[in-house]
Formats: structure tokens, C-alpha cells, sequence
């Protein structure tokens, strides 16, 4: 019973600001959204297409990051300090270069890639306006989430929250400031927009790095700490980096196909397949804490050599994350008539959004347990390799051609096609729990080869 005690004690504290990090975050997605839609239709799509530019970086500088957070864990469970803040300098060296190159495109050739998204003059003006000014901060985001995400890895997860918190308040003010002309601040429209986002990502790095250098934490590391790998190390850590980098490329270009087939099958179809996206988001919080408190959790006990108590863990996670998963399908399902009432959209619309939402609490139970697995049990105990090809391969040979058969050779209704794709979180989660079972996914990256 104290086993079972200490491990929801550490669960909460782990887990539970890395999901108020997640809520802030989609609230400030939310409230840029919202701000710039009172600016017109125009200012809506040079967002949108900027931030699909942002969210290109965001994907590889997750890739970087948490990569290194499965050897940052490991290496935590060791009591390896060195090595830690060695992790944490190649990943800010990665980050750091990939802004740069971010930053390079949105401030030199940020025209030719509005372009490739909508050809209005008018929107390519203002995208141009936003993507220079907001690219700026692109080696700012580089920087929090590099000590941000370091910070999960070592179980200390109140002060990427607390920065997040300041940076989401910071946005709200001066995009209400600078976008409008309010506070005697200039109304600069979505110029101001772009100096909101870059000022909220300067403070949360110099917040972010006050707070680590402020006090005795692990992430403490002198510049000279930072860059003492050499290619040895660089490449130990590139070998469990590279799979995650490529897992999130991959898995966002199918968030993309999707996006794509969906818009294909019509306005209506499109318009359900983002209410339920938007809805289930918010449930969908509770997954991602989960998942990236599990890896670091079995992470610190596969680098310390206990895989006993890694294995232990591994199995609280999965039987927590199945009672979670069908309490919030059922939430999900009784709420979702009385949420989508919200929206003002057509009977149609309505039912295949209602439709798409109790697919997604049947199945929520597999995808649960397979976001665990993935993101968490088997990426935490050192299996990236692995973890890549069951996301490859579900995706690429399941996903996208149910998807593309069911909406372009059936022409099946939207929740249809929506079912069909739900096929891959169900085969997903069978393969990761097959290979949990195995023990396989067991590897201690601390030692080296």
C-alpha cells in the first residue's frame, strides 16, 4: 500500500504541472486566435499560415528536446549530474541552431513561404509583418524548452509551469495592448500580435533561466559544463535524439494528410472534423501529462538500475491510465451535446461532430494505453528506435490509406472515415503492449557500449 502510495504521490507531482503547462499553452493558441479574429479574415489566414511555419520548428525542437529528455531521466536516475547538464548542452546547441535556420527563412524568405499557402497580396503583406517580427523568438522558445523539458526529465516540473504562467498572462496583456491600442499601449494590429508572442518568449527565458540559476538546480550547468561532449558522447546522444526527431516529422506530416483529405471531402465535413479535434483536445491534456511524466518516472528507474521498480511503475501507469481513460470517455460523451450546442453550425455538422466524439470515447481507452506506452513506458525505458517504427508504420500503412480509401474510393460520411482511422490507435496500442509484455523495451542508456 505504500508502494502504491508513493507512486500516486509521485505521479501528481510530476504530472500535474506538465498539464497545467498543456492548458496554458492551447490557451494561448486560443487567445491569439480569438484576438486577431476581431482583426478580419485576412489576419486569421496570416496567422494560421504562420503558424504552420511555427509549427514546423516546434515539431523538431520537440523531436531535440525530448530525446534528450529520455537520457536527461536516465541519466537522473544515476545520479549522474555531469552527465545530465552534457545532455542539456547538446540539446541546446541543436535547438539553438535550429532557430537560427528557422529564424533565417522567416525573416529573409518569409514572402515565398506565405506564398506557398494563399497568394492574396493582402495576406502575404501580414504574414510577412507577423512571421518577421514573431520568428525572433523562435532561439528564445529554443532555449525555454531545451531547460524546460530538461526540467520534466529530472522531476522538476513546477518551474516550466510557473514560466508558462508568466508568459501566457504577459501575451494576453500586450496582445490586447498592442493589437487594439489599449493600456496607452500603440495599436499595431497583428504587428502587435507578433511583439506580444516575442516579449511573453524573452521574459519566460530570462524567467526560466533565473529560476534554474538562482537556486541549486540540477540544470545549474556553467557554459563550459554545457559544451564539455565530445563526438563520442554527441553521438550517444544523437542515436536515442535522431528516432524522436524524426517520429514528430513524421507524425506531423500525417496530422497534415489528414488535414488535407478531410478539407477534400467538403466545408461541413471539415467543420466537424475540427469542433471534435478542438473538443477532445481539452481531454487530451490529461494524456499528454501522463505520458510525459511516465517517461520521466521509468526513465529514472531504468538509468538507476532498478527495473523491477520501473516495471512496477509501468504497471500503475497502464492501470491508472485505463480507469482515467473511461471516466473521460464518459464525460466526453455526456458533455459533448451540450458543448457543441456552442457552436452555431447546421444539423449536419452537429450529428457528424456528435458521432466523431462517441467514436472517440470508444476508442479513448486504446489510445490511452497507447500514448502511454509510446510517448512514455517504452520512449522512457529507452526504446526509440522501436517506438518510431510502430509510429511509422501505424500511421503511414493504417492510418493514412483507411483515410484516403474510405473518403476518396467510398466516398464514406465524414464519422465514416474518422472510425476507420481510429484503426491505428487500436493497432498501435495492441503492438506497444505486446512489446511491454516482452520486457524488451528495457534498455539502460547510461551505460555506455
Amino acid at each position: 500500500m505504500s508502494d502504491s502510495k508513493s507512486f500516486y504521490k509521485l505521479l501528481f507531482k510530476v504530472a500535474f504541472p506538465i498539464m497545467i503547462q498543456y492548458f496554458i499553452t492551447s490557451s494561448v493558441n486560443m487567445m491569439d486566435s480569438f484576438m486577431i479574429g476581431k482583426l478580419g479574415e485576412e489576419a486569421v489566414a496570416a496567422l494560421g499560415i504562420s503558424n504552420q511555419y511555427f509549427f514546423m520548428f516546434n515539431l523538431l525542437m520537440m523531436g531535440i528536446c525530448s530525446g534528450c529528455n529520455v537520457l536527461i531521466a536516465q541519466f537522473w536516475g544515476k545520479e549522474d549530474v555531469n552527465s545530465i547538464r552534457r545532455v542539456l548542452g547538446v540539446s541546446l546547441v541543436l535547438g539553438i541552431s535550429t532557430s537560427i535556420v528557422f529564424l533565417i527563412g522567416g525573416t529573409f524568405f518569409n514572402e515565398n513561404i506565405i506564398y506557398l499557402f494563399n497568394k492574396s497580396n493582402v495576406v502575404i503583406s501580414l504574414g510577412k509583418d507577423y512571421l518577421t517580427i514573431v520568428s525572433m523568438s523562435y532561439v528564445f522558445t529554443a532555449i525555454s524548452l531545451s531547460y524546460g523539458i530538461g526540467s520534466r526529465g529530472v522531476q522538476q516540473t513546477v518551474v516550466p509551469m510557473v514560466c508558462s504562467s508568466v508568459a501566457f498572462v504577459l501575451n494576453v496583456v500586450f496582445n490586447y495592448g498592442l493589437i487594439f491600442g489599449n493600456l496607452g499601449m500603440p495599436a499595431l494590429g497583428i504587428k502587435g500580435a507578433a511583439m506580444a508572442t516575442l516579449i511573453a518568449r524573452v521574459v519566460e527565458m530570462v524567467l526560466i533561466i533565473c529560476l534554474i540559476y538562482g537556486k541549486g538546480h540540477v540544470l545549474k550547468a556553467s557554459f563550459k559544463t554545457l559544451i564539455d561532449f565530445d563526438r563520442g558522447f554527441f553521438k550517444r546522444v544523437m542515436d536515442v535524439t535522431i528516432p524522436v526527431i524524426i517520429n514528430e516529422i513524421c507524425w506531423g506530416l500525417g496530422i497534415v494528410i489528414y488535414a488535407i483529405i478531410y478539407g477534400n471531402m467538403g466545408t461541413r465535413s471539415m467543420a466537424a472534423v475540427q469542433i471534435c479535434t478542438s473538443i477532445q483536445n481539452m481531454f487530451l491534456i490529461v494524456l499528454f501529462a501522463m505520458a510525459n511524466g511516465a517517461c520521466a518516472i521509468v526513465g529514472t528507474e531504468v538509468g538507476r538500475g532498478d527495473y523491477d521498480k520501473s516495471k512496477y511503475y509501468s504497471k500503475k501507469l497502464l492501470e491508472t491510465t485505463l480507469v482515467l481513460s473511461v471516466i473521460i470517455g464518459i464525460i466526453l460523451v455526456i458533455s459533448s451535446k451540450y458543448v457543441l450546442k456552442i457552436y452555431n453550425v447546421s444539423d449536419e455538422v452537429y450529428m457528424n461532430a456528435y458521432y466523431m466524439i462517441v467514436i472517440t470515447s470508444i476508442v479513448l481507452p486504446a489510445r490511452f494505453i497507447g500514448g502511454i506506452l509510446i510517448v512514455g513506458i517504452l520512449r522512457g525505458g529507452g526504446d526509440t528506435k522501436y517506438v518510431l517504427r510502430v509510429e511509422f508504420m501505424t500511421m503511414w500503412f493504417i492510418g493514412v490509406p483507411l483515410c484516403l480509401i474510405g473518403a476518396i474510393l467510398f466516398k464514406l460520411r465524414i464519422y465514416e472515415v474518422y472510425m476507420l482511422v481510429t484503426l491505428e490507435e487500436v493497432v498501435k496500442c495492441v503492438v506497444s503492449f505486446t512489446r511491454y509484455k516482452s520486457g524488451k523495451w528495457i534498455k539502460n542508456l547510461t551505460v555506455a557500449e
